[in-house]
């Protein structure tokens, strides 16, 4: 227990320095271009170059919030992302399960930052 709250004690500081130094900004965006938009497109529409080949069109990330009346639903994306929750339409876990590093938290935490900030009004 003491070590999993000191993990997430260290991905709120690293997030709150890069968030402060405008480096999450970045970040988000380039660990998204990645590791995400092959399949949900780089503008994260649902329209990358892998979409054709997969049984279930990708989702439009861009529509999050305006889907959940107007809240960005940062658990349930980081849920998604991490494999914690599964989504019907990625069937066989196509997209792959990241796990719960502290490091891989960070990167899926500078992921779903960007993600809200894409998000359309």
């Amino acid at each position: 227990m003491v070590k999993s709250a000191f993990g997430w004690l260290m991905i709120a500081a690293v997030i709150i320095g890069f968030a402060a130094s405008g480096w999450a900004q970045d970040a988000g965006k380039a660990a998204y271009l990645s590791s995400c938009a092959r399949c949900h497109g780089a503008d994260g529409k649902g329209n990358g170059f892998l979409s054709a080949v997969l049984k279930t069109p990708p989702a439009d990330l861009t529509m999050l919030a305006k889907r959940n009346d107007g809240v960005f639903p940062i658990a349930a994306v980081n849920e998604i992302i991490d494999g914690r929750m599964l989504i019907a339409a990625h069937g066989n876990r196509e997209m792959p399960i990241w796990g719960f590093d502290v490091m891989v938290q960070s990167r899926i935490s500078v992921i779903v930052d960007y993600l809200n900030r894409i998000q359309e009004k």
